[in-house]
């Protein structure tokens, strides 16, 4: 072979190696990226050695959502998280905690029609199977009717009150997906634009660590890149919502009258089932 022949043959290798290796790498897909976490449990948890608060967003009366945080709910001991805050009205504090404590008047809790389910009472059910010494406190965060304040300020406020009261508390709270956004900027015509419960605790408490995690289960592939990418996996998976994602679409804000933002704009993590 003469030299001429050699140097085009070893070019066109070098060619094929280098288009191959192009074709693999995209037709890899995030799953297969490190930084996806196939066990949305751990993730959690990790979020919570290293942070203060945790909110861990929901889709309301999702089973599998709430299997999920009742499965989760013993391990926060090894955490040291002390307190659990949930989204029911703080003057059902006193039945909630009754119910911990003698195991009954379970139905008597008031909870809003748009959470209350036979899951949801049964994720109540399982707190109070938790060793008392590995327990966290129940928190009732959301704000009695009549209240005049936004749900979001009050709940802020509900936190805050735990953390004058408990300085170096961990805390978990559980809520509604909408009430857990980092940021969000309003269309100039929504009326009273509000902000959200990590707004109200930035600005008055900025020396805490505080990530937000949200859960998307059944949103529309259309509205959100998230789903389409991950919701044909079996189980489900967790993930940073860092700049990789940058351009994504994330469903839960689709009903929001808000200017685009980043998912890392809106959110620290998010739980795709």
């Amino acid at each position: 072979m003469s030299s001429i022949g050699l140097k085009i043959w070893i070019d066109w290798k070098i060619y094929l190696f280098l288009l191959l290796a192009v074709l693999l790498i995209s037709s890899m897909t995030f799953a297969e990226n490190p930084l996806i976490h196939k066990n949305p449990q751990s993730y959690v948890l990790q979020k919570l050695q290293s942070n203060d608060i945790v909110f861990l967003g929901t889709t309301h009366k999702r089973k599998p959502v709430l299997e999920f945080i009742s499965k989760l709910l013993p391990l926060l001991h090894e955490t040291e998280t002390t307190h659990l805050g949930l989204e029911i009205a703080s003057d059902q504090q006193e039945r909630i905690d009754k119910f911990i404590v003698i195991g009954q008047g379970l139905d008597s809790i008031k909870i809003h029609p748009q959470i209350d389910c036979p899951a949801y009472r049964s994720l109540l059910a399982s707190i109070r199977f938790i060793d008392r010494d590995k327990r966290p406190a129940v928190i009732a965060l959301d704000k009695p009717y009549g209240v005049t304040v936004s749900r979001d300020e009050y709940m802020a406020g509900s936190i805050i009150k735990i953390l004058d009261q408990f300085p170096r508390a961990k805390i978990l709270a559980v809520v509604g997906n909408l009430h857990i956004l980092k940021k969000v900027i309003w269309e100039e015509h929504v009326k009273n634009p509000h902000g959200f419960i990590r707004s109200y605790l930035d600005k008055l408490m900025p020396e805490y660590q505080v990530v937000s995690i949200a859960q998307c289960i059944d949103e529309s592939p259309k509205e959100c890149d998230f789903t389409r990418e991950f919701s044909n996996r079996e189980g489900a998976v967790a993930m940073d919502c860092d700049r990789s994602f940058a351009g994504w679409k994330i469903g839960i804000t689709a009903p929001l009258a808000i200017k685009p933002l980043e998912p890392y704009e809106v959110l620290d993590g998010v739980i795709v089932y």
